[in-house]
């Protein structure tokens, strides 16, 4: 069984199969992080912009490793 993803193809513009993942990861921090503004701690956060792309890349990952085959090597 082939677990290489194949690119994703719309209108003849071809796109990586981690972008998917990379936009699923951007939307789960944006929830996580309106979450944690809403409920008061994102006050315990000492740099947010550095929290939010830490978080970013920690939710691309979760999410690439579990929806994309091979997405780690």
């Amino acid at each position: 069984m082939n677990l290489v993803p194949v690119d994703i193809e719309l209108s003849g513009i071809y796109f990586p199969p981690w972008l998917g993942s990379a936009l699923l990861g951007l939307a789960l921090a944006l929830a996580i992080t309106t979450l944690a503004n809403w409920t008061g701690l994102s006050r315990f956060v000492w740099h947010p912009p550095l929290f939010f792309t830490a978080l970013v890349v920690l939710c691309t990952v979760v999410v690439g490793v579990t929806l994309v085959p091979s997405f780690v090597g």
